[in-house]
């Protein structure tokens, strides 16, 4: 079971390489679906990607992309990153976020047997990268905590926190990236419990930075002896997009 979430974000304060800080460009627009915001869930997708793309001396991306909450389309996870490329060579990359969004949520027998996720994020210290010479790549990390709760009749049988620091990446040739993998199981497998295995991924296609991936799949297992034994699959998004300016 994985579960795989594509979050992408960028803005320009400002990027430090070695003492150097990097401009702060206008940039063209750029957000898909074309013209959403984070201040509301989209009608035709359940995220938001916006931000903008300069090109002024060195090509920057400043975009934050909003996961939004299934019960309340103004509430979001979101997931800011800042990063600068010179030709084929990365040159920054800052990463924070923060908000928290129940993304998916399921339901067997009537709503008798249920489960959710939600997604946090949190900044790690001020979200500034560090460049390591040997790779020619600039890494930042993010903290990303996922919550599963079961619920069994009514009662709120298992809450599962799992809080991980996650490592983004832009390497040689607009190869960015982001991956968490959490796997987690809790309670008694004699009696009750619930168990999630979760891949958190964003990343470029291709080396094109107008193109991006964003995956949520996966699934849990609830268990309460002997009267359930659920494993749902649980399809959160799962899109490929491209950046028009």
């Amino acid at each position: 079971m994985r579960m795989m979430l594509l979050i992408f974000v960028c803005g320009f304060a400002p990027f430090v390489e070695s003492s150097i800080k990097l401009r702060r460009a206008a940039g063209s627009p750029i957000s898909y679906p074309k013209g959403c915001t984070g201040a509301h869930k989209p009608a035709t997708e359940p995220f938001c990607a916006t931000g903008t793309i300069g090109f002024a001396g060195m090509f920057t991306v400043n975009m934050t992309v909003y996961v939004f909450d299934i019960n309340d389309p103004t509430k979001s996870v979101h997931f800011h990153v800042e990063l600068a490329t010179h030709g084929v060579k990365p040159t920054g990359l800052n990463i924070t976020g923060g908000g928290s969004a129940e993304v998916v949520k399921k339901e067997e027998l009537g709503g008798a047997v249920a489960g959710s996720v939600t997604i946090e994020a949190n900044t790690v210290g001020d979200g500034r990268g560090k460049y390591d010479p040997k790779t020619d790549t600039w890494t930042a990390d993010i903290g990303i905590k996922a919550t599963v709760e079961g619920d069994v009749l009514g009662h709120d049988a298992i809450n599962l926190p799992i809080s991980k620091v996650v490592t983004a990446h832009i390497g040689p040739n607009s190869d960015f990236g982001m991956e968490a993998l959490f796997e987690e199981t809790t309670g008694d497998s004699n009696n009750q419990g619930i168990s999630i295995a979760f891949d958190l991924t964003m990343n470029t296609k291709n080396h094109d930075i107008f193109t991006w991936e964003l995956i949520g799949e996966g699934g849990l297992h609830i268990w309460l002896h002997p009267l359930v034994n659920w494993a749902p699959s649980i399809d959160v998004i799962h899109k490929e997009f491209k950046f028009e300016l």
